[in-house]
Parts: structure tokens; C-alpha cells; sequence
């Protein structure tokens, strides 16, 4: 599948777990997928184990067998870099990168998005998987595009690790030149917060009564989205040296502290967005009594798509409750 005809009309596709499945499945699934008219399928985005079992040992022959049963039924896959859910053996080497709350207490292995894009030893181990999966899938007939890890600043956007400190002082070294143009532009002669030392700049920490400089803080958001957008491209550049000229590469979004313009620019061939408008409203709310306007904000995030990128995707859709409404919002 050509990246072009992907583009040229509405192709519909659906997000499928192999891994979750038995594989005496597979056959009968993708066949039910043939017949509504399914033409592509997501996987692998939460799959690292699959690939990297242990550290440097890597294995293909359970996402080669799936996209062989893919190719028996005529559909293509968007294939995901699974660098959203760090595998158990990382988090456990490498405690460096856990991603933190605003007092530097790490998230623990669990749950999913507790990296850091900051981490030296997280950006080497997603490198690696990322050249192993395009130099293996690159010229994959059935691989239709990339998607980049899964929903970038979704449920953490704000990252507190010794990493981010480290690479947030580059930044500002980067943007001021000096302390003392730091000084300036952030005001710090109130309460005397005034620097003598690069080393104590950090990320905002919790503090006394909870107030931080905002000055301080618009610069660590912009930080933040300069992390992940960095981030991403570790990931394009890669997966262009090494992939078809055929496949496309997206991510799915859209979430807060990010420029998502840039991360189009820099990154992708197309931006693809996440819609769940059930979640406008709490599972104990009355849609049809309530106050609330969530509902309106997701269509100002399809218009904001739309400016993003004018031949978005919708990567998942919501189709009904799926029972996060309480934990989402």
C-alpha cells in the first residue's frame, strides 16, 4: 500500500493486539476485518517485550508470523515503535529512566509513559529498538506506515527527573547565554531567588507554598515540548534512513505541552489524532443536565488537527464508554 493512496481517500483501519490474543485467533479476526472493510491494522505500539525480551537479544518471529497471517487476508499494518511502555528489564537496569513527580519521587514500573525523553540510557535503548524494527520491517510489503511511540505528553506532560534538570540547563544555556540574562528575563531578584551557579538551576520543585517563578515555569513547558519533539525525531530520522519511501510516518495525539506543528514539521508525514468525546463527560454527570462544556473541547481539538495537518488521521476513535470516563477526567 502506497503512502500516496493512503492519503488520497478515507481508509479505515483498527487498532489490534496480537499479543493479547491466542494465535489460533488471528485468522478468523483478521478475516471479520476483511469483510467490514478494514484496511489497516495498528500494532506493536505497547509490544517491546515482544521484540527485546532481555536486554540486546532480539527476536521477530511473533510480529513476523502475525503480519505473514496479515498478508493471507489482504490488509497492510501501521506498526508501532513500542518505546510508550519501557519493558520491566529497563525500568529495573535502569531506574534512570523513570520519569518523576514535581518532588523527585520516581513512577515506578506499571503502568505505561514513565520515561523520561531526557534520559541518556533511555534515548540509546530506544535507538536501538527503533533501527532494529526498521531495518527488519522497512521493506515489509505489508507495513504500511510508523507510528512514533504512542500519544507523546499523554497523562504525564511534566517531567522532573535528575535527566530533565540536566537537559533543562542546556536549554536555558542555549536560550540566555548567561546567568545573568537569566537573572534578567526571569525576574529572580523577587524573594531572592537570584542564580550564581548553573548548578542550581533545576526543574520547578515543590517548594514551601507551593509557588514557583512563572517565568521559570513557561520556560520549562516550552522545554517540555522541545524534549518531545526531540524526542520524536531521534525516532523519524532513523526510521527514514532505514524505511520504504512508500511507508508513512505519524503519531497520534493531541495532548498538552507540546508544539504539535513542529513535531509535524520536524517528524511526520502525517499527524493523527486521538478523539474521545465521551470522555466530556464523568460517569456521574447527566450530559443532557450538565453544565460543563467539555463536550465543545473536542471539537476545537479536531479544528486544531486540522491546522496541524489538513490530511489528519484519526487514530482511535471512541465508540462508546469503555469505563475510563472516571480516571481520564
Amino acid at each position: 500500500m502506497k503512502k500516496d493512496r493512503v492519503f488520497e481517500k478515507l481508509t479505515m483501519g483498527v487498532c489490534y493486539y496480537p499479543e493479547h490474543w491466542d494465535e489460533s485467533l488471528w485468522d478468523s479476526d483478521l478475516r471479520r476485518m476483511k469483510e467490514a472493510g478494514i484496511e489497516l491494522v495498528r500494532v506493536a505500539e505497547f509490544a517491546w517485550n515482544k521484540f527485546e525480551p532481555e536486554e540486546g537479544v532480539f527476536t521477530f518471529d511473533f510480529f513476523d508470523r502475525f503480519l505473514e497471517t496479515v498478508e493471507r487476508h489482504g490488509l497492510h499494518v501501521i506498526l508501532g515503535t513500542p518505546t510508550a511502555t519501557p519493558p520491566a528489564w529497563a525500568s529495573h537496569n535502569y531506574p534512570e529512566i523513570l520519569n518523576a513527580d514535581i518532588r523527585g519521587i520516581p513512577y515506578r514500573h506499571g503502568a505505561r509513559r514513565h520515561y523520561n525523553y531526557n534520559s541518556p540510557k533511555y534515548r540509546a535503548l530506544t535507538q536501538e529498538i527503533v533501527t532494529q524494527l526498521a531495518r527488519h520491517y522497512g521493506r515489509h510489503p505489508v507495513v504500511a506506515g510508523w507510528q512514533i511511540d504512542n500519544e507523546l505528553n499523554c497523562e504525564l506532560n511534566e517531567f522532573y527527573s535528575e535527566s530533565d534538570t540536566a537537559a533543562f540547563r542546556v536549554f536555558l544555556r542555549k536560550k540566555y547565554g548567561s546567568l545573568d540574562e537569566l537573572n534578567r528575563a526571569w525576574g529572580t531578584v523577587f524573594w531572592n531567588q537570584t542564580y550564581t551557579s548553573w548548578e542550581q538551576v533545576f526543574v520547578p520543585r515543590y517548594t514551601a507554598n507551593n509557588s514557583t517563578n512563572p517565568h521559570e515555569v513557561l520556560d520549562y513547558y516550552r522545554f517540555i515540548s522541545e524534549s518531545a519533539c526531540s524526542y520524536a525525531k531521534l525516532q523519524s530520522d532513523i526510521l527514514r534512513a532505514e524505511i520504504s519511501p512508500d511507508q508513512f510516518i505519524t503519531t497520534n495525539g493531541m495532548f498538552r505541552n507540546l508544539d504539535n506543528h513542529r513535531l509535524t514539521r520536524e517528524s511526520l508525514d502525517i499527524y493523527t489524532y486521538d478523539s474521545y468525546p465521551d470522555f466530556a463527560f464523568q460517569l456521574t454527570e447527566d450530559p443532557l443536565h450538565s453544565d460543563s462544556l467539555n463536550d465543545r473541547k473536542w471539537s476545537r481539538n479536531l479544528t486544531e488537527t486540522r491546522s496541524v495537518c489538513p490530511h489528519f488521521g484519526i487514530m482511535e476513535q471512541q465508540s462508546g464508554s469503555p469505563g475510563w470516563n472516571t480516571r481520564m477526567e
